[in-house]
């Protein structure tokens, strides 16, 4: 094994891939010399596994973090799986939904939601789903439901803001500055603790890694990692929040970074 590997954590959403119009062919290339020089590629996204779907996967990264830090697993070997306590679930649908959000449970087999109510509107995944991989959908129960983390809309941000004080005692919150999107994990558990639980299992030090994003959801492991990297296409709190920043996903962002670092050959892309 390749004593100075690297392992560089890659978002999903604007950042190796977007909706609509797929995985640019320079990160393709780029993901495949990563490899080709002995590094970890990994997935680090805020999708539950659920609805991490093929197009990532055959990919072929052997590390993914997916639920923004609740479930880890590195070669198909789960390392970490953090399940909502079905108490604290049945407690704050309620009051999350008499506020006005749509909620979706996202977990890693099947997300669950209300199908009588509003959050496909939001979430184009679950629509994904239903067409594609049917079994991954289901009516939600709060009593039952596996879930790693809470997705909602926020339509009443005023009802909203009311519950933060008692939802911040069990929940880590990020929350989005281009539209009224929240992802609720449990208190404490984040991308950055995802990341810290791989390279603890895989013993690789802190000094080697890296990672790419563009979210609010980004924000904890752009910091955490040594070096941060923000696309160009991100939101301003990530841009000014990033140590490291690169071109846009359609760019060529992820492809130039690497070859800046010097994991996939030389060059110049970057600006710190």
């Amino acid at each position: 094994m390749k004593k100075d590997r690297k392992i560089v954590f890659f978002d999903i959403d604007g950042t190796i891939f977007e909706q609509g119009k797929g995985i640019p062919d320079s990160t393709r290339k780029a993901l495949k010399l990563l490899k080709a020089q002995g590094h970890i590629p990994a997935v680090c996204t805020g999708r539950s596994m659920a609805s991490v779907f093929p197009e990532i996967l055959d990919l072929d990264f052997p590390a993914v973090i997916a639920g923004a830090g609740t479930y880890v697993q590195y070669e198909g070997k789960v390392i970490r799986n953090l399940i909502l306590d079905h108490a604290l679930v049945e407690r704050t649908v309620p009051c999350l939904e008499a506020a006005g959000c749509a909620l979706v449970l996202e977990g890693p087999e099947y997300l669950s939601y209300r199908k009588e109510g509003k959050a496909a509107d939001f979430y184009n995944v679950l629509n994904r789903l239903h067409k594609e991989f049917p079994k991954r959908i289901r009516n939600m129960d709060p009593k039952k439901d596996e879930a790693n983390k809470i997705s909602a809309r926020i339509t009443d941000p005023e009802a909203f803001e009311a519950l933060m004080p008692e939802l911040q005692k069990d929940f880590s919150i990020v929350r989005y500055e281009s539209f009224p999107f929240v992802e609720m994990m449990p208190a404490g558990i984040n991308k950055a603790e995802g990341i810290r639980v791989l390279i603890e299992y895989l013993g690789i030090p802190h000094s080697d890694t890296y990672a790419f994003g563009d979210g609010p959801n980004d924000l904890e492991m752009l910091q955490y990692v040594q070096y941060g990297t923000a696309m160009g296409n991100s939101e301003d709190s990530v841009l000014k929040a990033a140590r490291y920043r690169t071109k846009s996903i359609w760019e060529d962002g992820i492809y130039l970074a690497l070859k800046k670092y010097g994991l996939i050959g030389a060059g110049l892309a970057c600006t710190s």
